[in-house]
Order: structure tokens, then C-alpha cells, then sequence
């Protein structure tokens, strides 16, 4: 499928991996809409950009109708937007755990419902960015460890919901990506944003529907 013309949505766009999506989709010629918790992204004349805050059902509902009414119906969506809260398990607080899971796991429940319409009936795609983490254990990363687990099996299940009406979903699993988000972490970066950004390319345009379902590891 040639991205030409596609209209994609690209949440948590204002930096890192959401940035080097946007920008490669764009390049391939897509018409892109993103958006991010904090502000609108700063973005090149062309793409359509909006404050919203995806743990919000009312934020995420009038983000996708304003990129429907400016754009039109969304092809291809990269669900990125993600938080990353750390400490011991006898410290973290619950409003800490329900940050990262709201906007780690919640918001691709809410961003995927309200594009699922448009996607049914341009038999679009979904990709989200999940983590290794979303593999194995980390400690003082549980909240974030936990929300990228569920992000694979939702994913997953959204692939056999949407098989019959070609509806293709994935999931890339980058690693250590040289990022703000890493920062936070004792991780060395192994990996660009910029090659996340190129798989993210490859599963919505180029890959075959037998991908749908796949969870796509990318770590150096």
C-alpha cells in the first residue's frame, strides 16, 4: 500500500519515536495529524497538529473528528504516546500507576475505538509502539512494564477483531532508544528513533496482511 495521499495519525508526536514517525510518514508522502499530551506539536506547514491528552476519552473523540473534518478519515494510526514512572514497588503511588497505564494502555483503547470506524471501512492499520519491557521484567519499571504487556495483547486481539475486515494491527518492540524517555532509565541507547520510525514505515504500507497480529522486535 503506497502511503501517498493516506491520511496518518501519529499520538505523542512532539519528540522522539511519535516525532520520527510523523516525519517518515510524511515523507513517504503521507497527510499526517498528531498530537500530544502537553501542546500541539510544533510540526511543517501541511500537518495537522492538536493539544490532546489521550487518557481522555473527550480529548481523544474531538481529536479524531477534527483530524476526519480537516484531513478525512484516518488510514493508518501509531499508537505512541507513552509515560515512563519509576520506583520501588513500596513507593510508587497509585495516581503514578494510573498515569502510566492510562496513557500507556488506556488511551490505545480509546484512540483505537474512536478510529476503528474510519479504519473498517478503509480497511486501514493499526501500529503501536510497545517496548521490549513488554517481554520481560524490570524493576521499578512495573506499572510501565506492565502497561506494555497488556499493549501486546490488546494489540493481538484487536488483529483477530479486525482479520475479517481487513483491518491490519501490529506492534514494534523497540529497544533501547536513544531518547528522553531513556534518559530516565541506566539503559545505553542501542537504536535510533529514526529506525524505530522506518519498521513503523514498513508495517504501514508494506507489510503483508499474514503480519497482522505480529509483535515486532527492534533492538540493535
Amino acid at each position: 500500500m503506497s502511503l501517498e495521499g493516506k491520511v496518518c495519525v501519529v499520538t505523542g508526536a512532539s519528540r522522539g519515536i511519535g516525532r520520527a514517525c510523523a516525519e517518515e510518514l510524511g515523507s513517504a508522502g503521507a497527510r499526517v495529524a498528531v498530537c500530544a499530551s502537553r501542546g500541539a506539536p510544533v510540526v511543517p506547514a501541511g500537518v495537522f497538529s492538536q493539544k490532546c491528552d489521550v487518557s481522555s476519552s473527550a480529548e481523544v473523540a474531538r481529536f479524531f473528528r477534527e483530524v476526519e473534518r480537516n484531513l478525512g478519515p484516518p488510514e493508518v494510526v501509531v499508537l505512541n504516546a507513552g509515560v515512563l514512572e519509576r520506583g520501588p514497588l513500596e513507593e510508587f503511588t497509585e495516581a503514578q500507576w494510573d498515569r502510566v497505564l492510562g496513557v500507556n494502555l488506556k488511551a490505545a483503547f480509546l484512540c483505537a475505538k474512536a478510529a476503528w470506524p474510519a479504519l473498517r471501512r478503509t480497511r486501514g492499520r493499526i501500529v503501536a509502539i510497545g517496548s521490549i519491557s513488554g517481554t520481560l521484567g524490570t524493576p521499578h519499571a512495573a506499572a510501565y512494564n506492565a502497561s506494555k504487556w497488556g499493549l501486546t495483547g490488546f494489540v493481538k486481539s484487536l488483529a483477530e477483531e479486525g482479520r475479517e475486515q481487513g483491518v491490519f494491527c501490529a506492534v514494534v518492540l523497540p529497544g533501547s532508544v536513544d531518547t528522553d524517555m531513556l534518559k530516565k532509565t541506566a539503559f545505553p541507547p542501542q537504536i535510533q528513533p529514526g529506525e524505530v520510525a522506518q519498521v513503523v514505515r514498513f508495517l504501514a504500507a508494506d507489510a503483508p496482511f499474514a503480519m497482522t497480529g505480529s509483535a515486532v522486535e527492534v533492538f540493535g
